[in-house]
């Protein structure tokens, strides 16, 4: 699975993509099903010393690689939480939700969308890249879990659908 992650993100680098999300300097970061890390690790630098990345996996082979990478680079804004739904955070506490590339593999997304929906500032956002659903779908997802959620803006790059990224904030 590493080799399948460093090949990604070789071809669609990940700074590319969290670029295009407007990530401030002291922002907090949650890495929903965050993997080996090739986004939390990259957001790091983004939100700088004042800011935060939560890097959040189920997988503890994944926590434990994104720890090891977190040593090796010596980042010191970055903790894991190894978790199935439930990320101990206080309630409004994260700007920024990455959820990409795994909304297709929860078994109860539901719970883990109300989870997050929970942990989101009233001024914060949900962003979803999802290569398996489309656009439908990943809203049809959200907003069965949550009325406090509405898609913003649907941003596409090169390879359109597939690299989608779909941006919910909270109703006003």
């Amino acid at each position: 699975m590493s080799f399948f992650f460093k090949f990604r993100d070789f071809y669609c680098p990940p700074i590319k993509i969290l670029k295009q999300i407007n990530i401030q300097l002291g922002s907090h970061i949650l890495d929903y099903g965050c993997g080996s890390g090739s986004y939390s690790i990259p957001a790091a630098p983004l939100v700088g010393p004042t800011g935060k990345v939560y890097a959040a996996d189920i997988h503890p082979l994944a926590i434990l690689e994104v720890q090891k990478r977190v040593r090796i680079m010596e980042l010191r804004n970055v903790d894991t939480i190894l978790t199935d739904q439930d990320t101990k955070l206080p309630n409004a506490s994260i700007d920024i939700i990455f959820l990409f590339r795994v909304l297709h593999d929860f078994k109860n997304p539901d719970i883990i969308i109300r989870e997050l929906d929970r942990v989101l500032k009233r001024t914060g956002i949900l962003s979803i890249i999802d290569h398996k659903f489309d656009k439908g779908k990943v809203i049809s997802t959200i907003t069965r879990a949550t009325q406090n959620l509405i898609l913003r803006e649907t941003m596409t790059g090169n390879n359109k659908e597939k690299n989608a990224i779909h941006i919910f904030s909270k109703l006003p």
